[in-house]
């Protein structure tokens, strides 16, 4: 028989699981060699039905960035056609972060090797499998359906994925609690070095 006490905090883990946005595999995924890379990316935000202030973009491109496996270091800086805190129609943002990749994979299309010729930071990695979807992970809402798909068209071809499935049904000018449909595994830090890393 389970205890109370022990039942809790079950159920608190299972929450937090939830809450970030992964779904993870019941038993314990195997390390993979792994290598950081690092990139900066500009994204134009195009979206019609949904429209974000500077300082909104900047944080939720950031949360799906952190969802999708990036290093918690991730860093968005915004330029909006409007004065800062209010929605506007021209959102250009700058993106910095660094994902996992195999030893040796081909870069990312667009991806320039480091200029500076550093190598690749070595890491390890552990595939994961992510779900983009209504309330999943909590933050995401039904109005982000244009901005999580212009995520998958042009930030996750930086990470290195499988087994991706996109449903994507985003209608202009419509809210859909079904629009957002998007599924992958990633290669990403261990849950462990995660923990981690989010104390620091």
């Amino acid at each position: 028989m389970v205890s109370r006490k022990r039942l809790s905090g079950l159920c608190a883990v299972v929450t937090s699981v939830f809450a970030s946005g992964w779904v993870l595999a019941a038993e314990p995924q195997p390390e993979v060699p792994a290598e950081w890379r690092s990139h900066e990316v500009m994204m134009t935000y195009t979206g019609v039905t949904s429209l974000y202030s500077c300082d909104g973009l900047e944080w939720k491109l950031k949360y799906l960035l952190k969802a999708a496996g990036a290093r918690p270091d991730a860093s968005v800086r915004a330029t909006c056609s409007n004065p800062m805190g209010r929605p506007s129609r021209f959102v250009n943002a700058w993106l910095k972060f660094s994902t996992l990749a195999l030893p040796g994979a081909p870069l990312a299309p667009g991806e320039k090797p480091d200029a500076k010729g550093a190598p690749p930071q070595p890491a390890v990695g552990e595939w994961r499998a992510v779900r983009f979807a209504e309330r999943k992970p909590r933050d995401l809402e039904a109005g982000d359906c244009e901005l999580v798909e212009q995520f998958d068209r042009e930030l996750l071809p930086y990470f290195t994925v499988r087994e991706r499935k996109a449903h994507m049904t985003c209608i202009p000018h419509q809210i859909r609690p079904s629009g957002i449909d998007l599924a992958f595994e990633v290669l990403a830090p261990p849950v462990a070095a995660k923990a981690g890393e989010s104390k620091r």
